[in-house]
Formats: structure tokens, sequence, C-alpha cells
């Protein structure tokens, strides 16, 4: 039987000022009011906000393609390229269309369908992806599915998360000069939040990347020679 002790217990058992607490705090409560439990659990979502992230280091792209081939299971590997060549939240690999590729479109994420451009697009041919073979999946809702590329990532030993590729690839469009509404709207979400989240996760190696791909601008303005002075 359902009770407020089980879902409480439920909420309790994730880590407080998370992500994580804050979701199940909205899916438990609103199940304790379908349920008629009359417990609130709002109280205990916390403080989580994505500007409240901590920055960390992301893996380079060098690591990201070495760890690509050090996965031998190929419905697992063409989940792994996907998520590093396109930026999406770890479930999106199970719901999209490869049809015009370089160009994946999401058929069904957690802001509805969209279209995604490969950054870089020599992956798509150097990860095969065109050829796809996705992982079995018992069910198909998108918490399930999260867990499960999460799950694989630690059984493999990546050490890192499946959205560290995602927060690789929106840097990696800032360093390539992507204007920043076009990749918010890529990723799914607004430009507040993408500016939020992700300006923070800027180091010092990708102002440089941006500074050299500027400098070597063809177009670029040039200083004053002293014929014009």
């Amino acid at each position: 039987m359902l009770t407020a002790e089980i879902l409480t217990a439920a909420m309790l058992d994730t880590k407080p000022d998370t992500r994580t607490r804050k979701r199940y705090c909205i899916a438990l409560g609103a199940l304790a009011r379908f349920a008629q439990l009359g417990i609130d659990l709002k109280p205990y979502s916390g403080s989580y906000s994505p500007s409240k992230v901590t920055p960390r280091e992301l893996p380079d792209d060098r690591t990201i393609v070495q760890w690509y081939y050090k996965i031998s299971d190929r419905p697992w590997q063409w989940i792994y390229g996907m998520l590093a060549t396109y930026g999406l939240r770890p479930h999106e690999a199970f719901n999209l269309s490869i049809d015009d590729m370089p160009i994946a479109t999401v058929l069904d994420g957690k802001t509805g369908a969209r279209q995604v451009w490969a950054c870089f697009p020599e992956w798509v041919e150097q990860f095969d992806l065109l050829n796809g073979m996705r992982p079995t999946a018992a069910a198909k809702n998108n918490t399930y599915l999260g867990a499960k590329v999460n799950k694989f990532f630690k059984r493999v030993g990546i050490p890192f998360q499946p959205y560290d590729l995602r927060h690789a690839w929106a840097i990696r469009t800032l360093e390539f000069g992507l204007d920043i509404s076009l990749a918010a709207q890529q990723m799914g979400h607004s430009v507040q939040v993408h500016s939020t989240t992700y300006h923070q996760w800027i180091t010092h190696r990708h102002h440089q990347r941006a500074y050299e791909a500027l400098m070597m601008r063809s177009d670029r303005p040039k200083p004053p020679s002293i014929d014009d002075l």
C-alpha cells in the first residue's frame, strides 16, 4: 500500500539540494496529491538551481574520442558517440531520427522535438553514427533511459558523466562562434538557461582556443599600417 511514509523515505534517499532531490519532490508530491495522502514535500526540495551548479573540469575532445574507442559494445558506443556529437540529454539518444545526418532530429525530448547540428561534423563519419543500433530498453520513459545510460558509464569506468558530453558540446559551440540563441534552441532550453548554466564552465583553455580561432580569420580587423598614418 502506498503511504506518506514510503514517499517521504524515497524522497529522503536522494541527496539534498540537488536536481534529483528537486525532481523527486515534484514527482512524488504529485503522486501524493493524486493518492490524497495529505503530505507536502515542497519544504524538502532544497535550493538547487542550474545557476548554482559548481563548475568542474570537462573532458577535452581528445579524451572524449579516446573513450569512444574503449567501448566494445557497439550499441552503447553509438549512444556515446551521439551524446558527444550532438550534446543530447542521455534519454534523447533513444528517441531521434538520423535520416538527415549531420542533422539529428530529436523526436521526443524534455522540451519536445527539435533539430541539432553535429559539432564536430567529422565525428558523424568517425563514430559511424549513420549506422545506429540502440541498446534494448525495457521501458521508454525518460527517467529510466537516463538512468540506464548513467549505469553504463559507471559500469565501464568512464571517468565523467553522460551530461558532461552535453556540457562539452555547449562549450564547443562557443568556441566555434555559434550564436548563443541558436545553441540554446538546439539544446532545447532558453537563452537564459544556456547563459546561466554554461558560461560558468568556460575556462582559460576555452578562451585561448576561441582567441586563436578569431585571430586566424582572414577577414578579422587589422591594425593601421604606417602608411595609413
